[in-house]
């Protein structure tokens, strides 16, 4: 009996034990604010004054794959609720099985696939790496650009959008070959006349933002994980030391939750990938992530007149 109790107490020890490591270890592991504060942009352009202006408040987004659009969700839901209808295109969606409809509708009215067959890039179904950067070569080669061209064409003309957002076509955020073909196909058509809108605004991060995020932070975890880092890669194959420059900024802190509610509504699958480019985002409410991370920036793309 008395063995018996002996042994109880000593399980019951034990599991305390275990607990109080498992708590040691948390607090040791949880993100301060001051340590978030070390990925935030240091650089400050100018305040976008342009989409204030335009009477014509219709947008569209259009982007390789739904969650794309993550560093640019704050402006969206910010024009959103100042009136202005916009949609999001893309090639690749995901539907959420607990609603059945996409998450685009919380900052948008909604997304809607570019090609009804969803078939645009040879031989992806047998890809093992598809993020991984390919000269713009082999984008040419790979991509049914004619097919999509034709779709955006249509789609972009009949909604009529005095603007579109997109990634920025030179390396496409971090080197995907899909983010790079929509975005160059879009900057394409802008400039020749096939598609009728005032600008397009690139959705890009600073070189700190980039530095710090995706070149030390991001690429230290994908060396741990044992995968290839593919912005080293685009810098390499591109020429190019990361993003595009920015040319404005917009102060997001008044759409704060909505955004954050947006980031936090896809399934697991996606929001394990967003947390590779958005360090800690489901850790912290969104008045604080977004009062230290409280800016987006664009690369504004306008029509050369000769």
């Amino acid at each position: 009996m008395h063995h018996k109790r002996f042994e109880n107490m000593k399980q019951v020890k034990i599991c305390l034990i275990i607990l109080l490591g498992i708590c040691f270890r948390f607090c040791q592991d949880k993100v301060t604010t001051e340590y978030l504060k070390r990925f935030v942009a240091t650089e400050t352009y100018p305040t976008d004054v342009f989409l204030d202006t335009v009477s014509n408040q219709r947008a569209l987004i259009i982007v390789a794959h739904d969650d794309d659009d993550c560093a640019m969700s704050g402006m969206i839901a910010k024009l959103t609720a100042k009136g202005w209808t916009i949609k999001q295109l893309s090639l690749q969606s995901h539907i959420l099985l607990t609603t059945g409809s996409n998450p685009a509708h919380i900052i948008c009215q909604g997304n809607e696939l570019i090609l009804k067959d969803g078939y645009y890039r040879i031989g992806l179904d047998t890809m093992k790496n598809p993020y991984l950067p390919i000269p713009y070569k082999k984008i040419k080669e790979q991509f049914l650009t004619d097919k999509v061209a034709s779709a955006i064409i249509k789609k972009v003309n009949d909604f009529k959008p005095s603007v579109i957002f997109t990634l920025d076509n030179e390396k496409g955020g971090y080197g995907h070959p899909e983010h790079i073909f929509i975005s160059q196909l879009v900057k394409d058509l802008f400039e020749k006349d096939k598609i009728h809108i005032d600008k397009i605004y690139q959705s890009v991060y600073t070189d700190q933002l980039e530095k710090e995020i995706i070149d030390k932070w991001l690429g230290d975890r994908l060396k741990k994980w044992g995968y290839p880092n593919p912005s080293a890669i685009a810098n390499e194959i591109y020429g190019i030391s990361g993003m595009p420059e920015p040319t404005v900024q917009v102060n997001i802190t008044e759409v704060a939750e909505i955004k954050m509610n947006y980031l936090r509504a896809y399934e697991e699958d996606v929001r394990k990938n967003l947390r590779k480019f958005i360090p800690y985002y489901e850790e912290f409410d969104a008045k604080t992530y977004f009062g230290i991370f409280d800016r987006e920036f664009f690369r504004v793309i306008e029509k050369i007149n000769y």
